[in-house]
């Protein structure tokens, strides 16, 4: 994918506007970042359907192939983001291909959790009926891999089952829309993979949809793409409008079936495609629209990206005018960098692509001379004073330039990368840095010699005046599950060997019974700054049988709490701490070991634990 049109267009898009870029930069202070439109840049995404979870917004998109004259569309995405401006690649974890029954079109599609589970609601084309239908995939993770939930479609009524949109009432009730140039509707069941009765096709009316002029076989401005949800008691039905080209427009109604009042437009017709795609959320306690364009170096109808915007509702529910912008959102909150980042966690990024790591989730690849990464708002508080980068290489690798707020701009660090003899020939290199206080824009800019230079899988920083060690990989200890890969780039990147691995997202508790452990040691590394501070945890077994399921549990002696972890369900109640272990980590073998990592905050000290234990069995602590 490298030598596309997409990816060489957005080189040449970025020396042109780099002055430009350079002038905005200094503008905007960083302590209002805002999020880049749109907001993907490594590929061209489309149809964008947000799901709120565990505090994260994760995005669910359809992928429109490079080069395409039509929807040439084999998988979706999944994409998080906790503070609106940078966002986290989890990669494809489902494909067309996933259903048996499907010969291809992975369109529209909608996530949802219910009863420990994400249901993913798709269109694709099926066999035997050779047309679009409606089918549902299955997870624990929000980030799959996700499987068929049926073998078979869940509904089909006629050409036009496409877009499906999903939503649990209050009472229980889940209902599913969907449909161009008809709308229907179901009622699903609580086993969210079936439903009640047949199909019910909604009365399309110019009062419940507006009027549409000039076409008499569709007398209304719904076409497609609709998104349901009920908010202060008033259910809305967002939808692209039209004809062609797509607006986005909504009606509401006092009852989840209708009858439907048309309400109006709420985004003209804008951003160089043809079409839209609306998804609506209230996160962190404002409201956002994501929809789609061609704003991207190459894009249009058929090469669309997805942006979103904040809106406040009018007093009376309604929706004010909103019209696409190059700014975004603003951040809800500064990134913190002394806790692991992955390196597929951006705001902008130019030149770079993703790719299912070997250590698990997604690593940045083929970076050349010149590319860089942008993470917005990064709060480095009262300095940092290293920086760690988990790289790879199989050439003679390159350099990793740390520059705030412009790709030129104020350099704090610099890594060279040596080559470590191939691409997923994984490194942790620690650098110095100086100069990073306070918050602003992080720029991960790479130069070196031709080629490709290096992979970067996850980077940190670490404070001033606090001890760095040698940081375990977070992804290190995962078995990874395979899992439906994005297209295979072409050239070099042909003969790396990553393999697709399980999600990073955390299901919900362990899953594997523990059994006793016979012998165990815990290495505990702490890095601290001000009032927060990370810990990387390593349990090795020391016993001479595997251990099948496990749970670690300690007791902090101050006021420490845990706010987030990787690489294992962390549990905290008053000051006792368990951190249980994912599907993916849950054997250790003899004599070997697995890591996880969490952040916290503190006030007072904050010392290692003074004692851990494994399955009920006190292990040892590494001095």
């Amino acid at each position: 994918m490298r030598g596309s049109c997409m990816f060489s267009r957005i080189r040449s898009w970025a020396a042109l506007l780099a002055g430009a870029c350079m002038l905005v930069v200094m503008a905007v202070s960083p302590a209002t970042s805002h999020a880049d439109n749109p907001i993907v840049q490594t590929i061209y995404t489309a149809d964008p359907a947000p799901l709120v979870y565990n505090n994260t917004v994760y995005l669910y998109t359809g992928h429109d192939e490079d080069g395409s004259t039509y929807f040439t569309m084999n998988e979706w995405r999944v994409y998080s983001s906790a503070d609106m401006v940078n966002w986290t690649d989890h990669g494809a974890p489902l494909s067309w291909k996933t259903f048996s029954w499907a010969t291809g079109d992975a369109w529209a599609s909608q996530a949802i959790y219910r009863n420990g589970k994400f249901y993913w609601y798709v269109t694709v084309t099926s066999k035997a009926l050779n047309r679009p239908a409606i089918g549902v995939a299955v997870s624990t993770s929000p980030t799959g891999p996700f499987t068929d939930a049926l073998g078979k479609p869940l509904a089909s009524t006629s050409w036009g089952d496409i877009d499906p949109t999903v939503f649990i009432d209050t009472d229980g009730q889940a209902y599913l829309y969907w449909g161009n140039p008809n709308l229907w509707y179901v009622k699903l069941n609580q086993d969210m993979i079936s439903y009640q009765g047949s199909p019910v096709q909604v009365p399309l009316t110019t009062a419940g949809f507006g009027t549409r002029t000039g076409n008499p076989d569709r007398a209304t401005l719904y076409e497609e793409g609709p998104w349901f949800y009920k908010r202060n008691g008033l259910y809305y039905l967002v939808f692209a409008a039209g004809g062609i080209p797509e607006y986005i427009a909504y009606s509401t109604s006092p009852n989840p079936t209708g009858p439907w009042t048309y309400r109006g437009v709420i985004m003209p017709t804008q951003g160089g495609s043809f079409t839209n795609h609306p998804g609506v959320i209230d996160f962190n306690g404002s409201s956002y629209l994501f929809y789609h364009n061609g704003k991207l170096p190459g894009g249009g109808g058929y090469a669309r990206s997805v942006a979103v915007e904040k809106f406040t509702y009018n007093a009376d529910g309604s929706f004010p005018t909103i019209n696409m912008t190059t700014a975004g959102p603003p951040s809800i909150a500064p990134l913190n960098p002394y806790a692991v980042v992955q390196a597929e966690t951006m705001a902008w990024s130019v030149g770079v692509e993703t790719e299912a790591s070997s250590e698990g989730g997604m690593n940045v690849a083929n970076i050349e001379n010149g590319d860089y990464i942008k993470v917005k708002g990064v709060s480095f508080g009262s300095g940092a004073a290293s920086f760690d980068a988990r790289v790879a290489s199989a050439t003679s690798g390159g350099t990793i330039e740390l520059r705030l707020d412009g790709p030129t701009g104020t350099l704090v660090g610099s890594c060279a990368v040596q080559g470590t003899g191939g691409w997923q020939t994984w490194t942790t290199k620690t650098c110095p840095v100086s100069g990073a206080t306070g918050t602003h824009d992080l720029y991960l800019r790479f130069t070196g010699g031709s080629g490709f230079l290096l992979n970067i899988n996850w980077w940190r920083f670490n404070g001033s005046g606090t001890a760095t060690a040698t940081p375990v990989p977070p992804t290190a200890t995962r078995t990874p599950t395979p899992a439906l890969p994005s297209a295979t780039p072409a050239g070099p990147t042909a003969t790396r060997t990553a393999t697709p691995a399980a999600p990073t997202a955390t299901p919900a508790g362990p899953t594997s019974t523990p059994v006793a452990s016979a012998g165990c040691q815990v290495t505990y590394v702490l890095n601290q700054w001000g009032t927060g501070f990370t810990a990387e945890v390593t349990v090795k077994n020391t016993s001479a049988s595997a251990i099948s399921g496990w749970s670690l549990a300690w007791a902090f002696g101050g006021n420490q709490q845990v706010t987030n972890a990787w690489n294992a369900t962390v549990a905290q109640t008053g000051a006792s701490v368990t951190a249980s272990n994912m599907g993916y980590n849950a054997s250790i073998p003899a004599g070997g070991s697995a890591s996880f990592g969490f952040q916290g905050s503190y006030s007072g000290t904050n010392s290692v634990p003074a004692s851990f234990s494994l399955n009920g069995t006190a292990c040892s602590i590494a001095q």
